[in-house]
């Protein structure tokens, strides 16, 4: 077995073991390690329930739906991802998808930055693009030309993989500049983005104060401060641009986190409840029996 067949018959098990996790860290759980990998998106539900967990890894992401459709949850973003959708999930964003319809066909590519340093690539060309930030709209929908153009970088980087010419792996690398040139190129024409503008800067440094604080800052008023702005204001640009409020967003973080805690460890309930901000276990549990309609207990007995 080749090391890309092997790469990818061991996704598909971490995909299946975790199947119904609420929260997995591939780089805990994955064990070999790559720079770069393109797949075609059928192979990789291939004989699995066709979703996939919830999961964050240290991997840019991009895909391609060119059939069917299915649902994307990336970061606190949910949308429908039909045919002709373009999607961008930045490195340790979690991410999951489902309801992926049988006749779905597309590429997804797998890559991090020491793929581009050991090819003698600026970090520079990665680190500069607007739609490897959280704080953009991580998805957008295509003109069946855009498609075309995208669908065919992909194919020239699955015949490379699959050929043994010299230097493939810098015309993969320039094949994956030219991905996100063209690909930011599409994002901005379609939401208009432009640098450094306040709007898309706020959104990042609220996702980022999230990351950062979500386990002892519970209150919008808190991350308005920091910002700079009215809650309210906090609010309603959150929603406008993800579809959840910031207190929503706030809310769902800590559920995310304690989902993956109850699933995925042996600590106790009130360890959790600590863990996440919670001097009160039995605050702790009215919270999450409001959002989830049971008890934290009854919720990991349900996965044993």
């Amino acid at each position: 077995m080749t090391d890309d067949n092997l790469i990818l018959s061991e996704l598909k098990k971490a995909i299946r073991k975790y199947a119904n996790a609420d929260m997995v860290d591939l780089d805990d759980h994955f064990n070999h390690k790559f720079e770069f990998q393109v797949f075609r998106f059928e192979d990789v539900l291939k004989n699995t329930d066709r979703a996939i967990p919830p999961n964050k890894w240290s991997y840019h992401r991009i895909g391609l739906i060119t059939q069917g459709s299915g649902e994307f949850t990336t970061g606190i973003h949910k949308f429908p991802a039909p045919a002709n959708t373009l999607v961008v999930i930045p490195s340790r964003t979690i991410t999951s998808s489902k309801s992926w319809t049988p006749d779905m066909k597309g590429y997804v590519l797998l890559f991090n930055i020491d793929f581009f340093l050991q090819n003698n690539f600026p970090h520079q060309y990665i680190e500069s693009k607007k739609i490897l930030s959280s704080s953009v709209q991580p998805y957008i929908h295509l003109t069946p030309e855009q498609a075309k153009e995208i669908e065919d970088i992909f194919e020239t980087m699955l015949r490379e993989v699959q050929g043994s010419d010299h230097h493939k792996d810098e015309l993969i690398a320039l094949k994956i500049i030219e991905l996100l040139i063209l690909g930011e190129r599409l994002f901005e024409e379609q939401l208009q983005l432009e640098p450094g503008i306040p709007v898309a800067d706020i959104i990042k440094r609220f996702i980022d104060l999230l990351e950062t604080n979500f386990t002892k800052e519970r209150s919008v008023g808190f991350y308005a401060a920091q910002l700079n702005v009215h809650p309210n204001y906090l609010n309603a640009l959150i929603k406008k641009h993800t579809g959840l409020t910031a207190k929503e967003s706030i809310q769902n973080r800590l559920l995310i986190e304690t989902k993956y805690l109850l699933h995925s460890t042996t600590l106790s309930i009130k360890e959790i409840a600590n863990q996440v901000g919670f001097n009160d276990p039995n605050y702790f549990a009215v919270f999450f029996r409001r959002f989830e309609k049971m008890t934290p207990g009854n919720y990991r007995s349900s996965f044993i």
